[in-house]
């Protein structure tokens, strides 16, 4: 058995992909198993509801020895904890390479399109593209619209927009209707607290050096949030606290204006305002670079 899954804190690339990969596996006659790491968001489970399909299983038993493909990650700060002893067979990713060590040579495909669905639909076939069913293209799509915003994220490539097109064919949803509610879907923060919401998509990495923790959350206007804005920085503050990070990120993105307001917490803080930056959309394209810029600068310190 091969089980397949995506990074902690997972968002819809890392669910719906993991999902349809874990078929496209089975097809080429591996035994093959999917799973999430944590709680779907309202966005993966608002396409799921599309597809018509369940969520698979959150992961629950011990990865030792067991044969994993990973999908959407290779941050050693984003795996589960026993993650090292298994034996990594595969990987599907579009982001950095982030110091994954394996015990043997993994068949891996890594490049820079918009999602890891979108690579995923690149390395099947013409056949395969033909015989994939409705449900699991409502996945991938889903998966592509939401890292991409759908489509307009400065990580979409001219290759997202062909599978974009593609998928929506095949998998029989009205795209416009269908990237309108999931962005909805995307941008409902109502009902979630301070503490939830910088753990709604929580990613950490290692940047110069530095332990990171960076929260997204993306709304349609920065009112939705505006009334928590207080205790969402108390919150951010204590997750720097108790997960021992040098620095904790806030990223509160307006998918309409198209800017993100940064926040920071942390002992590596101490230097750093907040600020708004436009045209910044993306977490992995152009935060991380952002960021990276000024630790190296500053020798680990903004």
């Amino acid at each position: 058995m091969i089980h397949v899954f995506g990074h902690i804190n997972p968002d819809s690339d890392a669910i719906c992909t993991a999902v349809v990969t874990a078929h496209w596996l089975s097809m080429r006659g591996m035994d093959a198993r999917a799973w999430r790491l944590g709680e779907a968001n309202r966005e993966t489970r608002f396409i799921f509801d599309v597809a018509g399909l369940t969520l698979p299983p959150r992961l629950d038993i011990p990865l030792q020895n067991e044969r994993v493909w990973l999908v959407d990650f290779t941050e050693p700060a984003q795996e589960p904890d026993d993650l090292l002893r298994s034996n990594i067979v595969g990987i599907i990713d579009h982001h950095r390479l982030g110091g994954l060590i394996t015990q043997l040579p993994p068949e891996a495909h890594i490049r820079p399109p918009g999602s890891s669905a979108t690579l995923l639909w690149l390395l099947t076939d013409a056949d395969a593209h033909r015989a994939l069913l409705p449900t699991l293209a409502v996945l991938l799509l889903g998966a592509l619209l939401s890292d991409t915003v759908n489509l307009r994220s400065p990580t979409a490539t001219e290759v997202d927009i062909r599978s974009a097109t593609e998928l929506g064919v095949l998998s029989g949803v009205n795209r416009k209707t269908f990237a309108r509610d999931l962005l909805t879907a995307k941008t409902d923060v109502r009902g979630l607290s301070a503490q939830q919401l910088p753990d709604k998509d929580l990613k950490a990495f290692v940047i110069a050096g530095t332990n990171v923790r960076i929260g997204q959350i993306e709304v349609s206007s920065p009112s939705q949030v505006a009334p928590v804005m207080d205790d969402l920085l108390a919150a951010l503050a204590s997750m720097a606290d108790l997960s021992g990070a040098d620095l904790a990120v806030l990223m509160l993105t307006d998918i309409r204006a198209s800017f993100s307001s940064l926040y920071f917490a942390g002992r590596e803080s101490v230097y750093a305002a907040s600020c708004s930056v436009p045209g910044m959309l993306s977490r992995k394209k152009q935060l991380l670079p952002w960021l990276e810029s000024r630790l190296n600068q500053n020798g680990s310190s903004l």
